[in-house]
């Protein structure tokens, strides 16, 4: 190939390079009667902040990066309701619930995605004072914010009028209306429950092909080998017997691995009254590279002061955290049954 061609190939290389940028960046192009209402990159994309002022409730999504690799983090406002009076014999207990940063989903992905940018079905300009005020603009204490490049832009937003599907915004910096897909006001609105990760795993138990668990000073290793393709999931056998699979050990492990947890903790948040107690570790690997990680432990008991009369009482609480969760997790009451097994099962020859 001579310097001519090389160039050429080059150009075209580099041509195409920036070709898929600029696809990257930008979404697809408008379908008929769509519009932008507010026109940004997915890079210059910073921050989406849904909020009720009225409720003082409110939820954040924005890009960050962990060890897994690209992410879209949640930021969830902190739940105060230790001060409301309930009539006596009400099942609903007062809680206090921080600030909290937590992993997003792919839901959570999808819908800080659908802000880079921003489209809407209907563009209906600038309304007056009575269409404003029949559709509650005037007056409605919720918002989305979206923050680019350090500039925020904000819009007052309304669920859809009745006979409705859509929400409708309005642009706070000129005052026009548009119609946005529902989805993102009920995700937003609903952030706690639609946008958080729950899983612990971001790989397949299919992946696996090692398991060391660990507990009170004990370890002990299992091949993992796949099952027949007829069969999901794997097979688990002791390192020194890889030939004499343990069906113990796999329904234990299976109910391990795939637990769920009932409360999503924050990043860097520890549960009350101290920080869990670790009481199983599992780390994962394929072909002597980690996968990752999970542990399982009993709540922590705080110190007792010196003036108090009877004991601290051991919660029976049970968390899990993992390589892929942002913090602890709270699971669910069976997860203390798990510990005790799988303590066992390190205690057997």
């Amino acid at each position: 190939m001579n310097a001519r061609a090389v160039t050429v190939q080059g150009g075209l290389a580099l041509a195409g390079l920036v070709a898929a940028y600029f696809t990257w960046q930008r979404q697809p192009e408008l379908a008929a009667g769509e519009v932008f209402a507010f026109d940004v990159t997915r890079n210059d994309l910073e921050t989406v902040r849904y909020g009720d002022d009225e409720v003082k409730n409110w939820a954040e999504l924005s890009r960050g990066k962990d060890s897994n690799g690209a992410l879209t983090w949640v930021r969830l406002s902190g739940v105060d309701a230790t001060a409301v009076a309930f009539p006596s014999g009400h099942p609903y207990v007062p809680t206090k619930v921080p600030e909290r940063l937590v992993r997003g989903n792919e839901s959570a992905e999808r819908v800080f995605e659908s802000f880079a940018p921003l489209r809407a079905t209907r563009a209906l300009g600038v309304l007056d004072a009575g269409l404003l005020k029949d559709l509650g603009l005037d007056v409605t204490k919720k918002f989305i914010e979206v923050t680019a490049r350090g500039n925020k832009r904000r819009f007052a937003i309304v669920p859809a009028p009745p006979g409705g599907n859509d929400p409708y915004i309005r642009d706070a910096a000129d005052g026009r209306v548009y119609i946005i897909a529902r989805h993102l006001m009920s995700d937003l609105q609903a952030a706690s429950i639609n946008l958080v990760e729950r899983r612990l795993h971001s790989f397949r138990m299919e992946d696996v092909d090692r398991i060391e668990i660990a507990a009170a000073g004990k370890k002990r290793e299992f091949i993992a080998t796949r099952n027949d393709d007829s069969l999901p999931g794997v097979r688990l056998a002791p390192r020194e017997a890889p030939d004499k699979p343990d069906q113990t050990a796999k329904n234990w492990h299976d109910r391990v691995f795939n637990l769920f947890p009932s409360e999503v903790l924050g990043k860097d948040e520890l549960p009350p009254p101290a920080a869990p107690v670790v009481a199983i570790r599992l780390a994962y690997s394929s072909r002597g590279r980690a996968l990752g990680w999970m542990e399982l432990a009993r709540a922590g008991t705080a110190t007792a002061a010196v003036s108090t009369v009877d004991p601290p009482q051991q919660s029976s609480e049970i968390f899990g955290r993992s390589d892929f969760s942002a913090g602890w997790t709270k699971l669910p009451a069976d997860a203390a049954a798990l510990i005790s097994e799988g303590e066992t099962l390190l205690r057997r020859k």
